[in-house]
């Protein structure tokens, strides 16, 4: 069995990845609609098709589902090829960024986007509580990037090229939220366009 076999979740797998992805879509959804204390579990797990039980395997409390599993942040399978070095991008920066595309096109496939500056100006105290999910994330990266790029543990070029494609898919995100006709495709098309102008502006210039 190859590499890219094994990595690929198992049918299981996918069905607990849905359900959690499910519920967090739905919880959100009622968060921006009603506030955090506008709904109530059961009224969340009736609408998802799941049972109370079920709902508590996944999540402690709503809060919880409104910020997400940290499995379900990135595309396993994406994350994967890309410590692998299995994506044939031509740059780091290239590859992070089409790392966050496959992650936002995975998502999409099922759900509408919720931006998630409308969770915090719904319910501020949430704030803390995403922040620290961006930064779990962002150790997965960084570790992702030091497995690709053959780095030792604490290397400051996988922490920057952490930062620098955080900082343009938080940019582009929030255009791309912004924009109320958007299309899927457009996320990839704004990123890939950030990060060609990010390579433009590291370009030596001729001298004057």
């Amino acid at each position: 069995m190859n590499e890219s076999a094994k990595s690929k979740p198992g049918l299981r797998e996918q069905r607990m990845s849905r359900t959690r992805r499910d519920l967090c879509r739905r919880a959100r959804q009622l968060t921006i609609e009603r506030g955090l204390s506008g709904f109530t579990v059961e009224e969340l797990c009736a609408d998802v098709g799941v049972s109370r039980r079920t709902f508590f395997n996944y999540f402690p409390g709503k809060e919880d589902a409104v910020v997400g599993h940290d499995a379900d942040s990135v595309d396993e399978t994406a994350l994967a090829a890309f410590a692998r070095g299995d994506d044939g991008a031509p740059t780091l920066l290239d590859a992070l960024a089409e790392l966050a595309i496959a992650t936002v096109a995975a998502w999409d496939d099922e759900h509408d986007p919720i931006d998630p500056h409308a969770l915090v100006e719904r319910e501020p105290h949430l704030l803390p509580h995403m922040i620290g999910a961006g930064q779990l994330l962002e150790q997965r990266i960084i570790a992702a990037i030091e497995q690709r790029e053959h780095l030792e543990p604490g290397d400051p070029l996988a922490r920057t090229a952490a930062s620098v494609i955080g900082a343009l898919v938080g940019r582009v995100g929030h255009q791309y939220f912004a924009d109320a006709d958007s299309e899927p495709h457009d996320f990839a098309t704004m990123l890939r366009a950030s990060v060609a102008a990010t390579r433009a502006i590291s370009t030596p210039t001729s001298a004057p």
